[in-house]
């Protein structure tokens, strides 16, 4: 007796079924961008943006009837520059016609693009946490709570008060949060608020500041050591990053007609730049 199977039947059985719904890849979230300064350069003729700060004089103690020299008035600036980053995927024919998702895959293709590009923002403005004048932690120890408290602590020091984030490498943050388990009740009662979103970045608060988690940190000390950081972010003043925006996320498309492809291009144009040294504060602790 002929039976009829899948062998037989090759050409209308799938080799096997592919759920359209596709798993998202591994990707950083964006966690930095929105504490930082920004100067807006979109249409204004220039790649070039300015932040001006004041330079701070004293008082001085005079006599009755002694004159007062004039103190001039000065202020200085950082100059952040745009430079252009940019995506781009090349799509056969074939890939569209033959695969599931079939047109749909452009609209993965363009939230895909802008996605890598935020965290390409991200990634340059943790290159900066490690850069601070002002430093805590001790290479080859991971981070401890009193690292952590001698960060704002420091940022008081250096005269610069208001809104703060702890930026942690995720290394720190594992360190961070294993210190809070073993702590005391005082400690997590007094000066911790544990998230209670599960497993996200952001890692609640530590003496009232928020702290966040993120892998896009650069390492220190020769890839001993990882560098986060604690940042002002007020956005008229003290702020410790910047950065300027000269063009948004631009989606282009073109054929190759030789290959049967269409190409997708996704650009943008951003700087990012350090705009007061003693506004920020290094974590560099155990990689």
């Amino acid at each position: 007796m002929a039976v009829s199977t899948v062998t037989t039947l090759t050409e209308l059985v799938n080799a096997e079924w592919i759920n359209d719904a596709v798993l998202d890849y591994a990707m950083d979230v964006v966690c930095i961008a929105p504490y930082v300064n920004m100067v807006d350069l979109r249409g204004k003729s220039s790649s070039v943006a300015s932040f001006v700060k004041w330079v701070g004089d004293t008082a001085t103690d005079r006599g009755e009837t002694d004159d007062l020299a004039a103190e001039t008035l000065e202020t200085e600036q950082v100059q952040c520059t745009a430079a252009e980053c940019g995506v781009r995927r090349d799509i056969t024919d074939h890939a569209l016609e033959d695969g599931i998702l079939g047109s749909r895959l452009f609209d993965f293709i363009v939230k895909d693009s802008a996605t890598l590009l935020a965290v390409s923002l991200d990634d340059d403005l943790a290159a900066l946490l490690g850069g601070f004048s002002t430093t805590v932690g001790t290479s080859g120890a991971g981070l401890s709570l009193p690292n952590m408290a001698e960060a704002a602590s420091n940022l008081r020091k250096n005269r610069k008060r208001g809104e703060c984030v702890y930026i942690l490498d995720d290394q720190q943050a594992e360190d961070y949060q294993a210190a809070l388990i073993a702590s005391t009740s005082t400690t997590i009662n007094s000066y911790s608020t544990p998230s209670a979103t599960g497993n996200s970045d952001y890692l609640g608060t530590f003496m009232g500041i928020d702290v966040f988690s993120t892998s896009l940190t650069d390492t220190a000390n020769s890839g001993a050591d990882v560098a986060g950081g604690l940042i002002i972010h007020n956005p008229l003043s003290s702020a410790a990053l910047g950065m300027c925006l000269a063009r948004d996320v631009r989606i282009e498309y073109d054929r190759d007609i030789h290959n049967r492809t269409t190409l997708v291009v996704a650009t943008a144009r951003w700087g990012v730049a350090e705009i007061a040294d003693l506004s920020g504060v290094s974590i560099i602790t155990d990689a």
